[in-house]
């Protein structure tokens, strides 16, 4: 039943679909959201590596490196907290790590990238990660929707289940 009606929503209704999403869902949502985009590109990255597809594996690259410099570059200014430098690190390690698999052609080290990206946004970590994010990072709401819709970051979203379509038009694959 909801394929049938996510299946019967015009392509130019799931942007303002979305867009309503994002404005009312919280800070920690916002930055969820994004690093779910992040394990998509990577997973998209790894499959396009497996099967020798280089246009969906650069495809991910693109995605990924766009999500976690945009996140960088939104940690907050200033008198830095240890925090703060806890995610600089881990986020210029995820962008070294993924660039190196992508010029070294080591396409099973983006499922590494993606690994270490799990065991932060789970459980039993998951909670305090995303709240040191939110505190740490300024994201505004109309910037955020502007980078998510933008081409380098749309196709990371793609469902909340594998198996319905809702937040883009066409699932990453590597076919």
């Amino acid at each position: 039943m909801t394929n049938q009606w996510l299946e019967a929503i015009a392509p130019e209704m799931i942007d303002v679909l979305f867009q309503d999403l994002l404005v009312e869902a919280s800070e920690e949502e916002h930055v969820s959201i994004l690093f779910n985009a992040l394990q998509n590109f990577l997973t998209l990255a790894w499959g396009g590596g497996a099967a020798g597809k280089p246009q969906a594996q650069r495809d991910g690259v693109v995605g990924a490196v766009a999500i976690v410099c945009f996140l960088r570059d939104h940690l907050k200014k200033g008198p830095r907290s240890p925090a703060n430098g806890v995610l600089r690190r881990f986020y210029n390690a995820a962008h070294r790590q993924i660039i190196n698999a992508h010029r070294d052609g080591t396409w099973e080290h983006f499922h590494e990238v993606k690994s270490q990206i799990a065991k932060v946004v789970q459980r039993p970590y998951s909670r305090s990660f995303f709240m040191n994010c939110t505190s740490e990072t300024n994201i505004g709401k109309a910037e955020l929707v502007r980078f998510l819709l933008s081409s380098e970051v749309r196709g990371g979203l793609f469902s909340l289940d594998a198996s319905v379509r809702v937040l883009a038009n066409t699932p990453p694959s590597v076919n």
